[in-house]
This record gives C-alpha cells, sequence and structure tokens, in this order.
C-alpha cells in the first residue's frame, strides 16, 4: 500500500516536539496553533497556513485597509477638486474599479454518481391506470372462477389445474397478493402427484414457493423441474430427429438452474450457489444470459462469498439511499461494517457511507472519512488508484473537498478555503483543475505560487469548462503581466482572445 500523506497524530508529535526542542519560553499570545480542519492532514494544513500568511492578511485586516483606502480616495477626490479651482485644468480621469476574478459558485453535486442509478422513486398511478388495473383483476378472477368451475367438474383434468395454479400465482405476484401463492401452491402440489413428468408443473411450485421466501422447498423444486426436464427430453420428437435438446428445452433448462442457483443464495449456501451459477454459466444460451449469471456469482463473491453482507448492501442500497431514506441508509451502514470479511468491501462501504455522509450534511465528517480511504489506497506513480474500481473513491474525496472549499469560499474564508482546495489538489480526481485554478485565484498576490498553480491547472485545462479555460487564462495574462514576463503575457491573452 503507497501512503498518501503522514499521518495527523505522526505529523503532530513531530510538530510538538520541534516547538518543544527550540523554545523554552513562549508568550502564549504570541503562539500559533496549527488548526487541522476535519479531512485534511497536518502537512497539507500547515502548508496552507503558510502560504496563506505569505499571501493575503485576515479578512479583518483587509476590511480595516479598505475602509482606509475608501477615505484616502475620498481625500483625494477632494483634493483634486482644489487643484482644479487652482490650476483651472482637468486631471486625466481614472476610473479605477475592481474586479473579482472568483467565479459563481457551480452546483457540483455528482458524489452519489457512483451508486446504481436506479430510478426508487414511487410511481403514482393515473386514474385511468386504476382503472386499468381493476379490469385485469376481474379478468383474472373470472378466468380463475372458470378454472374452478370447470376442475370441480373435471377433478382429472390436469390442463386445468395447471392452468389455475399458474393463474394464482400470477395474480399474486402482479396484484400483490400473497394469500394467492398459497392457493397455487394448494392446486400444484396435487397437481404434481398426478403429473410427476410434467416439468413445468414443478417449476410453477418452485416459483410460488420462493415468492413465499420458502427457499429450501423452492430449491428443491426448482431442482424436480431439472431432473424431469432431462428425463422426458428423450422421449421428444425434436429429440428423435436431432438427437438433441430443443432450444425451449435448452431455455428451460437454463432457467430452472438460475433459479435454483438464486434459491441457494438465499439460503447464504456460497459453496453450492456457485457451483450452481457455473452449471447455469455452461446452459447459457445468449450473452445476456451470461451476464445474468456472472452478475450474480459478483454478487456472492462482494465479500469474499458473504452472502448475508451482500443481500444487505444491496437492501440498503435499493430501499434506503434510492429512496431517499438517508439517515435510515448511514445508520445501517455502519451497522454493516462489522460484519465484512474483505477490505475491499469495507473500502466500497466506507466510500458509500460518505456519500450518504455528505448528503446529511455531515461534510466534513465525509471528508475525514474519505481521506482515510484514500490514504490506504495503493495507488500508481501519477497518484492513480491501481484498482481502477476505487477511482470513484478518489473522484468523490477530491469533489466533497473542493465544494467544502466552495462554501468556505462563499464565506470569505480564505484560510480555510484554501486548506480545502488544496487538499483537493492532491488527489488525482477528474476535476482537479478546477482546484488548481481556486488555489491560483486565492493566492493572486503571491505572484510566483499563483503562476505556479495555474500552470499546473493549465496542464489538465482539457477537464475545465469554457468558461474556466477563459478565466485561466485571463488570470494567467495578468499575473505574466505583473511579473515583467510580457511575451508570456501576450501568449497567454491571444490564447484567451480564441477561447
Amino acid at each position: 500500500m503507497k501512503p498518501f500523506a503522514f499521518s495527523f497524530f505522526t505529523a503532530l508529535l513531530l510538530l510538538t516536539y520541534s516547538c518543544s526542542s527550540t523554545r523554552t519560553a513562549v508568550d502564549p499570545a504570541e503562539e500559533k496553533v496549527l488548526v487541522v480542519p476535519a479531512g485534511v492532514d497536518s502537512l497539507t494544513a500547515a502548508e496552507a497556513r503558510k502560504l496563506a500568511e505569505e499571501s493575503f492578511v485576515s479578512l479583518d485586516e483587509e476590511l480595516r485597509a479598505e475602509r482606509l483606502k475608501e477615505q484616502a480616495q475620498a481625500w483625494r477626490a477632494e483634493s483634486d477638486t482644489i487643484w482644479h479651482y487652482l490650476e483651472l485644468e482637468h486631471p486625466d480621469d481614472h476610473e479605477v474599479t475592481d474586479q473579482d476574478n472568483l467565479e459563481a459558485i457551480e452546483a457540483f453535486n455528482e458524489a452519489a454518481d457512483y451508486i446504481r442509478d436506479i430510478d426508487a422513486l414511487q410511481r403514482t398511478r393515473s386514474a385511468e391506470d386504476e382503472e386499468m388495473l381493476q379490469e385485469y383483476a376481474l379478468l383474472v378472477d373470472r378466468a380463475i372462477g372458470s378454472f374452478e368451475e370447470a376442475l370441480r367438474l373435471n377433478p382429472f383434468d390436469s390442463e386445468v389445474r395447471l392452468w389455475l395454479g399458474q393463474l394464482y400465482g400470477i395474480k399474486a405476484s402482479r396484484l400483490n397478493e400473497q394469500q394467492e401463492h398459497r392457493k397455487a401452491i394448494e392446486v400444484l402440489e396435487k397437481l404434481a402427484r398426478l403429473e410427476k413428468g410434467d416439468h413445468v408443473v414443478y417449476y410453477a411450485l418452485a416459483e410460488n414457493y420462493f415468492s413465499l421466501g420458502n427457499y429450501r422447498v423452492a430449491a428443491d423444486n426448482f431442482d424436480r423441474a431439472i431432473r424431469t426436464l432431462r428425463d422426458v427430453v428423450p422421449l421428444s420428437d425434436y429429440y428423435d430427429e436431432h438427437g438433441a435438446m430443443s432450444q425451449r428445452d435448452s431455455s428451460n433448462l437454463f432457467i430452472y438452474t438460475y433459479y435454483k442457483g438464486l434459491s441457494f443464495l438465499h439460503l447464504y449456501n456460497t459453496p453450492r450457489s456457485l457451483a450452481i451459477f457455473d452449471e447455469a454459466m455452461d446452459l447459457a444460451l445468449t450473452e445476456d444470459d451470461r451476464q445474468s449469471v456472472q452478475s450474480e456469482i459478483d454478487f456472492i463473491n462482494w465479500d469474499n462469498g458473504n452472502i448475508r453482507a451482500s443481500l444487505e448492501r444491496e437492501h440498503i442500497i435499493t430501499r434506503l439511499v434510492n429512496q431517499g431514506r438517508m439517515e435510515e441508509a448511514e445508520q445501517r451502514f455502519k451497522e454493516l461494517m462489522p460484519d465484512l470479511r474483505s477490505d475491499k468491501a469495507r473500502d466500497e462501504i466506507d466510500w458509500r457511507l460518505a456519500v450518504v455522509e455528505y448528503q446529511n450534511g455531515k461534510e466534513k465528517e465525509a471528508a475525514e472519512r474519505l481521506l482515510q480511504l484514500v490514504s490506504r489506497s495503493e495507488t500508481n506513480n501519477d497518484g492513480l488508484p491501481t484498482n481502477s474500481d476505487y477511482m470513484r473513491y478518489f473522484n468523490d474525496y477530491g469533489l466533497i473537498c473542493f465544494n467544502i472549499g466552495q462554501s468556505y469560499l462563499a464565506e470569505r474564508d480564505r484560510r480555510n478555503a484554501l486548506a480545502y482546495f488544496m487538499q483537493s489538489s492532491k488527489v488525482n480526481w477528474r476535476n482537479r483543475a478546477r482546484a488548481y485554478l481556486q488555489i491560483a485565484n486565492i493566492l493572486s498576490n503571491n505572484v510566483p505560487e499563483s503562476i505556479r498553480y495555474a500552470t499546473l491547472a493549465e496542464s489538465e485545462r482539457n477537464s475545465l469548462n469554457e468558461q474556466d479555460q477563459r478565466t485561466l487564462y485571463s488570470l494567467l495574462t495578468d499575473l505574466h503581466r505583473r511579473n515583467g514576463d510580457m511575451d508570456e503575457a501576450r501568449r497567454y491573452h491571444q490564447i484567451w482572445r480564441n477561447i
């Protein structure tokens, strides 16, 4: 693991030892305490404070200076008036206006873009939809009534039993009437005793048991459907002609095996479910089938086969996060953390928890959590994570620090803003150039440092939008002019004009 920075406590000990070993008596009024904002490491905080002290004064001092400047300008205006009367001349009129280089704060809340894009909002039905739903229910009930009457009249008609059992299941699933599953099971169990060679009956039974959460019996019936299908295939006309299973039977075999694997997944039987999904992968007929199986295998392996944790994670995301129940999601993520087995799973939940904390208004807690996550993540020489899955963690950490910096900037607290922008710039995330640009703006009084950060922003200018690029090249033009480098100033001015 490549460390991101010294730990806060190590750096604090070093600072404490340095102060105690070089100064014997310190006036408390003169002692400067290093305040480390949450989510910012101590070395960055110290660097930011040093640059702040070299680049600007406190806001209070700046306001006092502004008042003095205004008074001086008033006195100058009065003196110019007197000079006018004395000399009867009009001096050149140079109107000076202050230009604020800070961009309007842009809504930049993309932190939850690495969570599943599932629309979990409750959809309300229109009156027309309700009428159609009622009509649908009426038709299903009429069909069930007719089949029930037919079965009463002919208890030996297996086809009627199968249709009736399927209709009960359909009604239960589509109209959310769980008692219908039990009716379906009652009819289908009787049918299974009469028709032991019909795999569709076992499959219909398994579906209804699965819907009721009785996964053990569901798995048994999916297995019976598989064995029965394999037994009856050689008796089919298609097999007689082609010596192989038909595509329809092959598709059914895949479906039965896939759902048998799902049943064992819900029984938290990792070895068995993985073995069955391996079988399903061999039976898959299409790329969509293979992707579905691989998705389940990845789901099981998310935390080294810890299926309970995988299911809880899915529940929190789909039932809480995607429905906006963020406070509940935060609590459940915290409760899930101790049950995880792998570092990778813990890192993902740490990231998701930080995102939820940020959305719950706990920006600094989120930044601190992501600082620890990014710090312990292994990186390449370019600062990018060696595991590409971790890029979303780096992006969100950089973004959250940037947003906190923007908030401090809106409050005209440039010291804290600078600290968070600098922390954001130390992470190789997709919009790091924006952090460089904001640092260059804040440090505009410190021309060499401002040029350094503006040049860094230019090196990643492709990630800047057009307005940010115009701001950048306008700043570079002004900085090089102030630095006396007119050739560079003219070059940057030309780039600015061509944007």
